[in-house]
């Protein structure tokens, strides 16, 4: 939870951002695994991800222009957005993506958090809304 909130809040992931080279992002986390299409086309590839886990770093000529993190535990909108509050981010509807049974907010720090609807099942007591993923595409404006 503490990367996720530091990803939605500052928009960076210690030293992890967007416009370094893919590079200096192996340096802090790594080799990360290639999308099959950057094997496929090589390493000139651009708009592909390198994974690390639930980390995924989009990669454009050389450098990063998207993060995003798919946290793998389990966590319902409200909950997150009452900690958002309660860290003091601000944030506010994000219409573009908000739609049919899935709904996104907007952080100050550019990042962009998506809620799907899930049906109870195994795994998931309670049918809601539970956060999908957080991305920052932008850098946030100072």
């Amino acid at each position: 939870m503490d990367v996720l909130l530091e990803l939605v809040t500052t928009g960076r992931i210690g030293r992890v951002r967007l416009g370094m080279l893919l590079s200096e992002a192996e340096e802090v986390l790594g080799s990360g695994a290639p999308h099959p299409a950057i094997r496929l086309l090589g390493p000139e590839a651009s708009g592909y991800p390198y994974y690390w886990g639930d980390l995924s770093l989009y990669v454009s000529d050389g450098r990063v222009d998207r993060v995003v993190l798919q946290p793998s535990e389990v966590i319902e909108r409200d909950v997150f957005l009452e900690i958002l509050r309660r860290s003091g981010t601000a944030f506010e509807p994000h219409p573009a993506l908000t739609f049919d049974g899935q709904s996104a907010i907007r952080t100050d720090a550019g990042a962009v958090i998506l809620f799907a609807h899930r049906e109870a099942a195994e795994g998931l007591d309670t049918a809601g809304h539970y956060l999908v993923l957080a991305r920052v595409m932008e850098v946030p404006a100072s």
